[in-house]
């Protein structure tokens, strides 16, 4: 079972394949299967009183295993100030709901770190999308609750290092909103890892279990 731990659709999953889709609450839709729900930092400015109120609902379902993807973007035009209210908001709605959260950084990992720590963090939390070198990775890696999901970057060969040394207790793979299969992307970390297909899937399966141990 190949595990695609934060995706923006389900319509290319096969068989063969998990997929946890993300719900962005601006947009108004549930999935009924499992799911990560947040509120994104592009769209904090869509009638953030709503949107607040839709995720705290969202969030106490069942198939809502996850907050997120939420966090902070230095590129995008959302004033930033409120993007890190909101963030912290959804870090303690996590703390108190004891599921994980999946994070969104763009350019901010020092800033997204300071909220984490300002605000207790105490569930497991995913950066996706990684796409930095392994100094930060490394950093990043000494709270023993931080994970790394890597997606379509790695099939640019930039991130290979990442691999190489990244724990393999504290990693999953992704599709993100791209179109590539997530199997290319087992395909080419197994190849960079120099492991098997299954070795990787058994051991993303372990990690998630780890992580989403009531899902």
């Amino acid at each position: 079972m190949l595990i695609n731990i934060h995706a923006h659709s389900i319509s290319t999953s096969s068989a063969d394949e998990f997929v946890l889709p993300n719900c962005i609450v601006s947009k108004d839709y549930l999935y009924e299967q499992s799911c990560s729900a947040g509120i994104h930092p592009w769209y904090v400015d869509l009638n953030e009183e709503v949107q607040w109120e839709a995720l705290v609902k969202y969030a106490e379902k069942p198939q809502v295993v996850a907050i997120g993807e939420c966090g902070l973007d230095k590129l995008c035009s959302t004033e930033w100030n409120r993007q890190v209210q909101i963030f912290e908001k959804q870090i303690t709605l996590a703390n108190e709901l004891k599921k994980p959260l999946i994070i969104h950084c763009v350019r901010a990992y020092h800033e997204v770190f300071t909220s984490l720590l300002r605000k207790q963090v105490a569930v497991p939390v995913i950066f996706h999308g990684y796409e930095r070198n392994w100094p930060l990775a490394e950093q990043l890696l000494k709270n023993k609750n931080y994970y790394l999901s890597f997606g379509a970057a790695i099939l640019k060969g930039n991130l290979d290092d990442v691999i190489k040394q990244i724990p393999m207790h504290r990693f999953f793979l992704e599709t993100d909103d791209k179109p590539t299969k997530i199997s290319d992307i087992y395909a080419y970390f197994c190849r960079a890892r120099k492991l098997s297909t299954k070795q990787v899937e058994d051991q993303i399966m372990a990690n998630f279990n780890s992580i989403f141990k009531s899902t």
